[in-house]
């Protein structure tokens, strides 16, 4: 009864799946959410949208991390599934659990790189980023000395968001000179909801790629 309570969005794979279980070995109570992970608490088995039921979840939550998200190369047969899956999915989740936060509770948004940034590639997907980057900021404002809000922006990190291998020539784009492991983010999650003073901010993790 004393453990802290974790909701992880996302939590079936990739840095969400990282987070979820990374929470787990630090102590906390976690509830994952997935689209398709058959073993979690609670299962969406359609795609998002603005008014899905959020249930079974009754415990107060300490942390929320949205992870939750979606690329498609080929966005103009996907739009409103990107910016459904990636901001209005984030919304409706902090929407719905916002009144089961206990004080002084946590919330990290994983945005990206891509909303920091122009993206001739996938402008939807960096479109929903900026804007929960901005979600982030204004809620963090609004819900200050109460709740705090931080989000990341990661760059290239070595997950099933885009099929395949990343092409060498993003590679050298890096300064760095490498891609990432998704388990080198979660110290950065940890870090956050240690730090009690921080609160509105966006944490960029890319190798230097922004540089």
């Amino acid at each position: 009864m004393n453990k802290k309570t974790a909701v992880v969005t996302g939590a079936s794979s990739g840095i969400g799946k990282v987070i979820y279980e990374g929470l787990k070995d630090e102590g906390f109570h976690v509830i994952g959410v997935s689209r398709r992970g058959p073993n979690f608490h609670m299962n969406l088995s359609k795609p998002l949208n603005m008014d899905f039921p959020f249930t079974g979840v009754t415990t107060l939550i300490d942390l929320l991390v949205n992870c939750a998200g979606a690329l498609h190369l080929d966005e103009h047969r996907v739009e409103r599934y990107i910016m459904d899956v990636n901001f209005w999915g984030t919304w409706e989740v902090i929407q719905n659990l916002l009144p089961q936060f206990s004080a002084g509770a946590c919330v990290i948004n994983i945005a990206s790189i891509s909303g920091m940034r122009a993206d001739d590639e996938t402008p939807i997907y960096a479109a929903a980023k900026a804007a929960l980057i901005s979600l982030t900021k204004s809620f963090a404002k609004q819900y200050a000395g109460i709740y705090r809000f931080n989000c990341i922006s990661p760059g290239f990190y070595k997950t099933n968001l885009v099929p395949g291998e990343t092409p060498q020539e993003l590679i050298d784009t890096i300064p760095m000179g490498r891609e990432e492991e998704p388990e080198r983010l979660f110290p950065v999650v940890k870090m956050i909801y240690e730090t009690e003073y921080m609160t509105g901010s966006n944490i960029v993790v890319d190798g230097g790629l922004l540089l």
